[in-house]
């Protein structure tokens, strides 16, 4: 897998993650590539059962399991909540 097919795998993420239609223009601007790299990277995740391709593009659980794998440690820590001490007056 390149640099590009887990860009793509990620904005498919993302957008799946806001409930979004995933389009070529869409990934395509979330990707920064040109659309004929993203269009060969969707074709490549295809071949390989990453994903689903009708109307819009779905991760298929395959995908949707590698993309998460592919984020960054800090993207899949648990979020560190801070506890707020007061002090009672006497």
């Amino acid at each position: 897998m390149n640099t590009t097919d887990a860009k793509v795998l990620r904005a498919l993420l993302r957008l799946a993650r806001r409930r979004l239609a995933a389009d070529i223009e869409a990934i395509v601007l979330r990707v920064g590539a040109s659309p004929a790299a993203v269009r060969a990277a969707l074709r490549r995740l295809d071949a390989q059962g990453l994903l689903e391709r009708g109307p819009t593009i779905r991760l298929t659980m395959a995908g949707l399991a590698l993309a998460v794998a592919l984020l960054p440690a800090a993207a899949m820590a648990p979020a560190q909540h801070r506890t707020v001490r007061t002090s009672r007056a006497a």
